[in-house]
């Protein structure tokens, strides 16, 4: 009688690795599953904030497993989640890029930020750079002494930027703060409600287009994107402004001219580190391009999914990837154009009603809509995400989304 051979032992699966999102004020517009493929990541968000702010309710996929913790706290609380495994640190978040960058060098990890975040982050800093560099920016005031009392304040900024003018706080993002001063008037309004305060400086108001482009940066050298053209200014949206854009077609005199212009932008603010930049500009009545604002991270709105559509790949996904050094397409035209629109909902409105277009689309009404709104102000009601291949078949339906009546009493 013979026995049968004793089984040999297996090894456990290695753990997987833990990917951790760092979030504070500015939420994932993507699923990180599409970055940090769960079959092979452990992927958490860890935030200072309330856990339902983490995902935008547009976003795409499940809201992973959120840690909230103090942030002089997250170094210690991303040791005790990782365990023995190895880790990534990675954010999409401007209020958290200086924190990651440290917690990477933390943690041993290669540095993947701008080099000099604050170039990306500091509006001065980042005007006074591009300026030494001869980049066209707007004339500004750095009100480095803090805001003045309303007379010394009104004859400055009449005397070196004029009216109207722009109020804008130095280290912030998505429009918050920013005020359009108009006349005296508002400008001595604006000057009472914010005398002494730190952190301001105040701009030239530029009368044009507005445009942003896009564009993947390695270690200085930068892989053009995506080019955009902006309904209008990002402001507003309370009052009732339709906020939108779409993107410019490859190859046109925009798109060059927008890409060598991110290049200066890159070698003037610092290309090195793996991230998106994104610059925003103006195009002036004397057809200059006149940057406005510049990140080192993907941009909000819909702006990445329109990347998705037009150049194959997910700009918010690809700032992710390349900060864990993981492959992501290269950009290519993909034969199609696309487009965003925000529709706002008033007080005492609801959704009512989507309106037809040629182009595929993707419409989501967001809670506010879904009842009657009943703040005090107009809130992000109706998000549209359009898409064709001709972009004048396009262009009529972003004007039929940008003038429709989707909410109403």
């Amino acid at each position: 009688m013979t026995s049968s051979p004793a089984p040999r032992p297996t090894s456990a699966p290695a753990p997987r690795p833990l990917a951790v999102l760092l979030h504070s004020r500015q939420p994932l517009t993507t699923d990180p599953a599409a970055t940090f493929d769960p079959a092979h990541w452990e992927s958490v968000v860890l935030t200072d904030a309330e856990a339902d702010a983490v995902m935008r309710e547009d976003a795409p996929g499940a809201t992973p497993a959120v840690h909230r913790a103090p942030r002089d706290t997250w170094a210690t609380e991303i040791r005790r989640l990782a365990g023995d495994r190895p880790v990534q640190i990675v954010t999409n978040d401007e209020y958290c890029l200086i924190t990651c960058a440290a917690l990477r060098a933390e943690f041993g990890l290669p540095a993947r930020h701008p080099d000099r975040p604050a170039h990306y982050i500091d509006k001065v800093l980042m005007k006074e750079r591009l300026a030494a560099a001869g980049v066209r920016v707007p004339r500004f005031l750095a009100l480095t002494d803090g805001v003045p009392e309303p007379e010394a304040g009104t004859a400055l900024v009449t005397g070196t930027i004029g009216l109207p003018a722009v109020a804008k706080p130095r280290r912030e993002a998505n429009s918050r703060g920013v005020a359009i001063l108009r006349d005296q008037a508002g400008l001595r309004d604006w000057l009472a409600a914010h005398q002494g305060e730190q952190g301001w400086q105040i701009e030239e108001f530029l009368d044009g287009t507005f445009h942003h482009v896009n564009g993947l940066v390695r270690d200085g050298v930068l892989t053009p994107v995506q080019t955009g053209t902006y309904l209008g200014p990002l402001l507003d949206l309370p009052d009732g402004r339709r906020l939108g854009g779409w993107t410019v077609p490859y190859d046109s005199r925009l798109d060059r001219r927008a890409h060598e212009l991110n290049q200066a932008v890159v070698a003037a603010l610092g290309g090195e580190g793996a991230f998106v930049v994104h610059t925003e500009f103006a195009v002036n009545r004397e057809d200059e391009l006149v940057v406005v604002e510049v990140a080192g991270r993907a941009p909000g709105a819909l702006v990445s999914e329109l990347a998705r559509l037009h150049a194959g790949l997910n700009l918010e996904e690809a700032n992710l990837a390349l900060q864990a050094d993981l492959p992501l397409p290269r950009p290519h035209p993909t034969g199609t154009e696309a487009a965003w629109v925000w529709i706002p909902v008033m007080p005492g409105e609801r959704y009512r009603h989507t309106p037809e277009t040629t182009s595929k689309r993707l419409v989501h009404v967001r809670e506010a809509a879904r009842r009657t709104h009943t703040g005090t102000s107009g809130a992000l009601g109706v998000s549209v995400l359009l898409w064709h291949t001709d972009p004048d078949v396009l262009a009529a339906d972003v004007r039929t989304a940008a003038t429709a009546a989707w909410c109403g009493a």
